[in-house]
């Protein structure tokens, strides 16, 4: 970009954006790792003219489909934690869209300036 090349003050800004985006996205993808991942099925099961609910938590492990009981005391919790993963992951991939573009902003100044081959 003929800016980036011109004012030094602007690639500056670029740089200091694509740092800052780094670090967000490293946060975001730390505080992933620590949440569930998956959906909530509910199992109903009828027995002596009464309905139960049991509710699981179901995820991928490689090849594997994984149902893991969750109590119905943690259900509340277990959806806040998906909620809040959706969230982040799609902050995650907005980051890594960012980060693309002024990678390339940066590389297309670089190379007009003769730094890259």
């Amino acid at each position: 970009m003929k800016v980036v090349e011109k004012d030094k003050v602007v690639g500056g800004m670029l740089q200091d954006e694509l740092k800052r985006c780094q670090e967000m996205l490293n946060g975001l993808q730390k505080a992933v790792s620590g949440l569930p991942k998956g959906v909530i099925s509910e199992r109903k099961k009828h027995y002596k003219d009464k309905s139960y609910s049991y509710y699981y938590l179901k995820y991928r492990d490689g090849e594997k489909v994984i149902s893991k009981h969750i109590p119905n005391s943690e259900i509340q919790e277990v959806k806040e934690k998906l909620s809040m993963r959706k969230k982040y992951e799609k902050e995650i991939l907005s980051y890594e869209k960012r980060i693309a573009y002024l990678n390339k902003i940066l590389r297309a100044g670089e190379r007009r300036r003769g730094n890259i081959g």
